[in-house]
């Protein structure tokens, strides 16, 4: 029994140090989009017309380092549609459109 104890715990290290190893925005910024139900529709689960996270930020990818990306990408995430609305979008604050957006800039980690 002591020899399965012990196999646990290098596990169990390397499990905390890759938790304590994300940066603050990407541990933050994942919480806050399944906070805000993101992932129901942006998970990697297929759901057409909802690219996951993952591929939003492949997408974006070329957007980093752009001077007014951050700003373009809160407007546009934020912006009321007459058609295919998308109200979850729409209600979010402005912090939290910005929060999402550089976490995606940042690849989505």
């Amino acid at each position: 029994m002591a020899h399965a104890h012990h196999t646990a715990l290098p596990i169990l290290s390397i499990v905390l140090l890759c938790t304590l190893a994300a940066s603050p925005l990407a541990q933050a910024s994942s919480a806050l989009a399944v906070e805000k139900g993101c992932y129901s529709c942006h998970s990697n689960a297929f759901h057409p017309n909802a690219p996951s996270f993952e591929q939003l930020a492949e997408r974006l990818a070329k957007r980093r380092g752009e001077a007014d990306a951050e700003d373009q990408l809160v407007n546009e995430l934020r912006k009321p549609r007459p058609l295919g609305r998308i109200p979850p979008h729409e209600q979010l604050s402005e912090d939290s459109a910005r929060t999402l957006v550089r976490w995606i800039l940042d690849g989505a980690h």
